[in-house]
């Protein structure tokens, strides 16, 4: 990027620095500490999960082969079941008889996002690796 010396005409290149760059292996725990705190917001908002699922995508290729990548196996993992979970309970809610089992397997879906967001984070926070991302708990 070259600008213009104002004291004296000639041209001058600074170079451009981010704050940031998500491809940099100094951001990684980062990002991932971005996806679980996205996740946490959506315990109550819900719709940022959708853009801490697209971020963890993001960064898979990235945390290959790393300590961090049983993190965003987990968090990708509890993404798509929490999907499947709102998809049961909206499908069965549309039946008026089983309301009643809808509303249990929301709640108990909810919970179980909770503890996977709750558990993943404090073992990032420890760095701690996932032992198996592919567990249900």
């Amino acid at each position: 990027m070259a600008e213009t010396n104002p004291n004296n005409g000639n041209q001058v290149t600074r170079p451009r620095t981010l704050p940031f760059s998500l491809g940099l292996s100094e951001n990684d725990r980062l990002a991932v500490h971005i996806v679980y705190g996205l996740y946490g917001a959506a315990i109550v908002f819900g719709l940022p999960s959708i853009f801490g699922v697209i971020l963890a995508y993001l960064k898979r290729g990235d945390l290959e082969g790393t300590a961090l990548a049983g993190h965003i196996t987990w968090q990708i993992r509890t993404f798509w079941i929490q999907v499947i979970t709102i998809v049961l309970t909206a499908a069965l809610t549309a039946t008026w008889i089983l309301i009643p089992f809808a509303w249990l397997i929301g709640g108990l879906g909810w919970l179980w996002f909770v503890y996977r967001v709750v558990k993943g984070w404090i073992r990032h926070s420890n760095d701690a690796p996932i032992k198996d991302p592919y567990a249900l708990f």
